[in-house]
């Protein structure tokens, strides 16, 4: 059976608390920890000194644990295909992560002393890792659901679509941290790191609550009968993955969105070099363009899903690739066109958000779409391994730009343009790769979705 309006509008709360309780994670722990980044009230926790000449404490509990989230997010898939506890394949690994996931997000900012710092060290490492330990066993059968309770190519465009916009809400509020950091001072009168804390602690508990709903709500028997929750896996990991990676189109396919990836994340990591740099502006007017971004973004994921419905997932995805392939080149000229900057950073911002808004939409219903083709063919539901892979690919491409892009940006404003042809070069590379991804041949094979 589908999924009624109900069901659809709860799914997304998942992610919506994924995003938000990762945001301190992801985005602050930085902040929080080294005490040259812009925002350095904090206390010290860690030692600020480098670590073998390279590392610092807090650079190397980051390095750690985004290896383990690279790793767990593939065996999260796998253990996820093949196990069944009481709920279901999905849900029961989603209910078992929700809290822990919340707890450990807040627990991070937590070191157990003021100034002890080789214990602080030990204790954020082992909260670190459990954390990104925890959001792959929650992620990845979160992703596979996807699969599952979407019962027709046009439901799971749905439910991507309206993924994307939890994720923009959740990263919306995770950004005004501070902002929330500063009332909670005024009123509570504490110090920065607790008023962050605090913040922190609120996040979680909405983040526990969005986290738990679609996995209690969404697991009842009738709807586990429906999407072939208990059929399990028995092959092992090596066997499993070596049979997604077989999956000709799916190859294809992840090879041009991590292209997409490694394009998208030199782009947005290097934004606000474009506009100081190439463009001269201020840092305020980058951040009010990553606005314009953001709120293009977001008005266009409906249309985008009307788009895909029309013309198909292929040819949006071509289009995209094709934008890209034009704006990035004209954006290495950045700086140079006879019309103000103001208008030419205005521009910029507008065009990079629609491949940006397109690619926030497609990818995982696409996935999905394999997933489904696959069962068809093989009958044989893998799709925790398929996202796995996906994510593991996704977390690579990320790595990969975060240590190479600070290197390519040294050079200057040479760098910076070299950035705009690495991801021009990246965006050809993906459309040439998205031509394998066949897709009538795997509209064939879903025509026994139900409408």
């Amino acid at each position: 059976m589908s999924l009624s309006r109900g069901k659809k509008l709860l799914f997304p709360l998942g992610q919506f608390g994924l995003v938000l309780t990762s945001y301190g994670a992801l985005k602050y722990f930085s902040t929080f920890y080294i005490s040259n980044t812009a925002k350095n009230a904090f206390p010290l926790h860690l030692y600020q000194g480098y670590l073998f000449g390279f590392f610092t404490v807090a650079g190397l509990i980051i390095a750690l644990s985004k290896l383990t989230d690279v790793a767990a997010s593939i065996l999260s898939g796998w253990l996820s295909d093949k196990r069944v506890l009481t709920r279901g394949k999905r849900t029961d690994f989603m209910v078992i992560s929700a809290i822990p996931l919340a707890a450990l997000s807040v627990l991070i900012f937590s070191p157990p002393t003021a100034s002890h710092f080789q214990l602080n060290s030990v204790a954020i490492l082992i909260y670190t890792i459990l954390f990104f330990i925890f959001l792959s066993l929650y992620t990845t059968p979160y992703l596979a659901l996807l699969a599952e309770i979407g019962k027709s190519p046009r439901a799971r465009l749905q439910l991507s679509m309206l993924m994307s916009c939890a994720t923009a809400f959740a990263s919306l509020i995770g950004h005004r941290a501070f902002s929330y950091v500063s009332i909670v001072q005024k009123m509570k009168d504490l110090d920065s790191a607790n008023a962050f804390r605090l913040v922190m602690f609120g996040y979680a508990v909405i983040s526990a609550v969005c986290l738990l709903i679609p996995a209690l709500f969404l697991g009842d028997k009738q709807e586990k009968m429906s999407c072939d929750m208990h059929q399990v896996v028995e092959t092992s990991f090596t066997a499993s993955f070596s049979a997604v990676l077989k999956d000709n189109y799916f190859r294809h396919f992840l090879v041009s969105d991590i292209m997409y990836r490694l394009a998208s994340a030199c782009i947005i990591a290097g934004f606000s070099y474009y506009v100081t740099g190439l463009l001269g502006l201020s840092e305020e007017k980058g951040s009010f363009l990553l606005l314009v971004i953001f709120f293009t973004n977001l008005a266009l994921y409906v249309p985008v899903y009307f788009a895909v419905s029309v013309f198909g997932k292929r040819k949006i995805l071509f289009a995209a690739f094709f934008m890209f392939m034009i704006f990035l080149p004209a954006a290495f000229f950045a700086g140079m066109y006879p019309f103000p900057v103001e208008i030419q950073g205005f521009l910029f911002a507008i065009l990079l958000a629609i491949p940006i808004a397109i690619f926030s939409v497609v990818p995982h219903a696409l996935v999905a779409d394999l997933v489904v083709a696959s069962e068809r063919k093989t009958g044989i539901l893998r799709s925790g391994i398929y996202f796995g892979i996906h994510n593991f690919a996704a977390r690579v491409a990320q790595m990969l730009v975060a240590l190479v892009l600070p290197l390519v940006m040294s050079f200057g404003l040479v760098g910076i343009r070299i950035t705009l042809v690495i991801a021009a070069v990246c965006s050809l590379v993906g459309f040439v790769f998205l031509f394998g991804y066949r897709e009538k041949e795997v509209a064939v094979l879903l025509e026994k979705d139900t409408k």
